[in-house]
């Protein structure tokens, strides 16, 4: 630790009360760590490692005994990636999502490709070892497929951690929350999620540095893994739009914004233009799957089916879905114009996702990894993260026990009841609108910002 980064006993006031037991918050004496201890980045991956470990034991049963049947349910280690080895044909092909044939894999060029190169690391590893490993994996390759998976997704965190930690500046001790978030710790493995936001931290960092085409570049990778990093053009239209409006001598300019905008274009081509010349139907399978599917476990529309008779058709749910999002982009716009001081970018963007989150026609578990990142950013409180935390973990199981029920012959007893998981799920979004509330607050009051007064750092990301 060095003297320009606060330790969070001085930045956060629950840890600074907790820290009572160990001599209390640090004071302004505090020595720069001596060379040759660990560095603060050193420190965060080494935490992330034991979050990775912890992570990996949390899905020990499913490794163990496999992700059919109920049971997955019931230990909290239900998984796509392990799912779609055999029922997306890679068991068959690792390049079975480009082949129109196979494919029936609804993802984006990136997770497509992603998830094809570690089923040829699968089918290398399997046949090189004459199809089992110490007799581990026989011809159970899909847990060989998690493995691969896990461990790139692994290297993933630590990237996303160490780019919050810079986006953080001074703050820099906020990324432990990062790093042995309960949320990742047990979203990690269900998807490929952490690739994308991995992609967006990488972005915001770019941005507060000043490197508008890497940014519009990050913005564009993260884009061809999952819809959701595009909002950030939004945050950066806003800001824009501010300045023109507002005449204000200082923020973002539209040159910035298009320059940004060109390079996320232009990465994004480059990433999907080969893929639909490959298979143009395997390609656009994301985009047609998701503009036809109802309304998922745990969303607003799905929780309306459960506590009512039936739930509104997909057509339905889908425009209902797209206005009420359009409706709360139309108020952050709003929120980004008519604040007293220019709002920090991820503010802006925090606030995007988060509405995308609740009003969206889908919400899986592992979409809090989508927000813990940006919220570390946007709202570093360390009390108001362990109450969406708590939240959010009880809607993780209230979500798999509703399952369990539904999907197999669980005694009631070992399942959730319809309405204690509508609550849970209503719970999850309300847990994301509080958090919401408080970059509002934020936005409309900025002394009460913590990033803001924060010193210097606080100054230059309040600038940018």
């Amino acid at each position: 630790m060095t003297r320009s980064v606060e330790p969070l006993s001085r930045t956060d006031p629950l840890v600074g009360y907790l820290s009572d037991r160990a001599g209390g918050p640090a004071g302004r004496r505090l020595r720069p760590m001596p060379r040759g201890r660990l560095s603060m980045a050193q420190v965060l991956t080494a935490l992330t490692v034991v979050a990775v470990l912890i992570s990996a034991l949390a899905s020990q049963y499913c490794r163990i005994n496999g992700w059919g049947g109920t049971a997955v349910y019931h230990w909290g280690c239900y998984s796509d990636v392990a799912a779609l080895w055999g029922t997306r044909d890679f068991d068959q092909s690792a390049w079975a999502p480009f082949r129109e044939d196979l494919s029936t894999f609804e993802y984006p060029a990136l997770t497509m490709l992603l998830a094809s190169l570690t089923a040829t690391v699968t089918h290398g590893v399997h046949d090189l070892l004459g199809g089992t490993v110490l007799g581990y994996w026989g011809d159970r390759t899909g847990l060989l497929f998690w493995d691969v998976s896990f461990l790139l997704a692994a290297g993933a965190w630590v990237v996303l951690v160490l780019a919050t930690m810079q986006a953080a500046g001074r703050r820099g001790w906020d990324a432990v929350l990062v790093a042995v978030s309960p949320a990742i710790i047990f979203g990690i493995g269900i998807n490929w999620d952490i690739w994308p936001a991995a992609a967006l931290a990488l972005a915001v960092l770019f941005w507060l540095r000043g490197w508008w085409v890497l940014t519009g570049v990050m913005i564009g990778i993260g884009v061809s893994f999952k819809l959701y990093p595009l909002f950030m053009l939004g945050a950066l239209f806003t800001l824009a739009a501010r300045r023109w409006l507002r005449r204000e001598a200082h923020g973002l300019s539209w040159w910035a914004f298009l320059r940004t905008l060109g390079a996320a274009s232009a990465t994004w081509s480059a990433v999907n233009l080969p893929v639909m010349l490959v298979s143009f139907d395997s390609w656009a399978r994301f985009f047609l799957f998701s503009a036809e599917r109802g309304a998922g476990y745990s969303s607003l529309w799905h929780v309306w089916a459960v506590l009512g008779e039936s739930g509104p058709d997909a057509a339905t749910v889908s425009a209902g879905s797209l206005g009420l999002f359009a409706a709360a982009c139309a108020g952050v716009l709003a929120v980004g114009l008519t604040a007293p001081e220019r709002p920090r970018m991820v503010q802006l963007l925090f606030l995007i996702v988060a509405a995308f989150v609740v009003c969206n026609k889908v919400y899986s578990p592992q979409f809090m990894v989508w927000l813990v990142p940006l919220m570390v950013l946007a709202a570093p409180r360390v009390r108001d993260i362990l109450i969406w935390h708590a939240v959010q973990l009880l809607h993780f199981w209230a979500v798999w026990m509703h399952l369990a029920g539904i999907v197999g012959d669980a005694e009631p007893q070992h399942t959730f009841d319809p309405t204690l998981y509508a609550l849970a799920a209503i719970g999850h979004m309300l847990s994301t609108a509080y958090i919401a509330a408080q970059v509002v607050a934020d936005i409309y009051r900025p002394e009460r910002d913590v990033v803001r007064s924060s010193g210097p750092a606080g100054r230059l990301h309040a600038a940018a």
